[in-house]
Parts: C-alpha cells; structure tokens; sequence
C-alpha cells in the first residue's frame, strides 16, 4: 500500500495568506425569500400529485373523471363576473410580497470584534461576557444584561453597597471589544427585588 504525499508536500511549501486582509461579510439571518420558495415547492408539490392522480384516471387505472379536465371545462365555460377582479388583485398583491421577499436586505445577527475584524460574536454573548464580569463584583448577587444594536442594560441586584461607576465601568470593558458601547447601569437591593 503507498501513500501520494507529494499533496501534502505542495501545500506545506505554499505561504500561509492571513484572512484578516480580506473582505469578510456579516453574518445575516435567514432569507424570507426562503420560506416562501419552500411554500412555493410545497404547492408545486401538491399540483405534481394532481397531475400523477389525472394521469392515473386517464389510463383507467382508477376510476373516476380527471380533475384538470373538469376545471378546464368549468373554466372555459365560464363568463366574467365582477367578483373575479379580486382574482388578479390577490395575484398582484401575492407577486409584489414575493418581490420584497427577494429584495429586502437580511438583517445583521452579529457584531464583528473591532480589533479582529473576522471575528464575529452574538449580541447576547456580548450580554452574557458583561453579566459575567460584573458578577465577579463585590456584593453582587444576581446580573441581568440586554445588549441591544445601540446600547447595553446592565441590571444588578446587590447584597451589599455596589460601586456604580466601577460595575459601569466593569461593563463597558466586557462589551468594548465589539466597539464603543453606551453601558447604563442599574442596581437593586435584593431586599427590595423580594417585596416585589
């Protein structure tokens, strides 16, 4: 048995390119025009079982008259009522939705790390680094934090006297490396937080 190694060798003599030079696009969250092409396959779908169940009637394989054919025959006997303008209406109505689907900007699902700009993380691990680290505080019993688009809310529940500015400034360092952060923080007594 032999092993081709000259593979190996050719990539091990080519330079390592560093990523961090290159363009990197944002993580974005699913499309919508996905759903609706999902519903879309499921119609046609249903519209392939119609066609393979009039073709089965047509061969006599089961019996009983094909459904495409009755609607054919309905449809082209029919004469133009004014109920039937709803009909384009909805088709209009149904395609420009299709085309905002197709066309409307997928929203952001990360933030990119300022100093590593390949490098992306959650909003809310952002929240969890910040409860994190202004947990380790004196005197702190319990932290809730909401990282938003444009500001972090750090809320904690304190046994003892907490020093705002020192769980502020705590809070602004965790979340920092996403960028510039507008930090607001609130303190609760825990004696208090239980009379609720």
């Amino acid at each position: 048995m032999s092993v081709d190694v000259s593979a190996t060798r050719d990539r091990a003599d080519r330079p390592v390119r560093d990523i961090a030079e290159t363009t990197v696009p944002s993580p974005t969250a699913f499309p919508g025009a996905a759903v609706a092409g999902g519903l879309f396959g499921l119609a046609l779908l249903v519209l392939a079982g119609i066609l393979v169940r009039d073709v089965l009637a047509g061969t006599g394989a089961i019996s009983g008259d094909t459904w495409t054919n009755r609607a054919a025959d309905g449809l082209g006997t029919a004469t133009w009522q004014n109920w039937m303008w709803v009909i384009p209406a909805v088709c209009a109505v149904v395609g420009l939705a299709a085309l905002w689907l197709a066309l409307k900007p997928r929203r952001r699902t990360h933030v990119n790390l300022e100093a590593y700009p390949v490098v992306w993380t959650r909003r809310a691990d952002l929240a969890r680094r910040c409860s994190s680290a202004v947990a380790e505080l004196p005197g702190v019993r319990d932290v809730t934090t909401v990282a938003g688009r444009r500001r972090t809310r750090v809320t904690v529940i304190a046994d003892a006297p907490v020093d705002r500015e020192q769980a502020s400034e705590v809070a602004t360092s965790a979340v920092a490396a996403a960028g510039p952060p507008r930090v607001t923080v609130k303190i609760r007594s825990a004696r208090k937080e239980a009379l609720r």
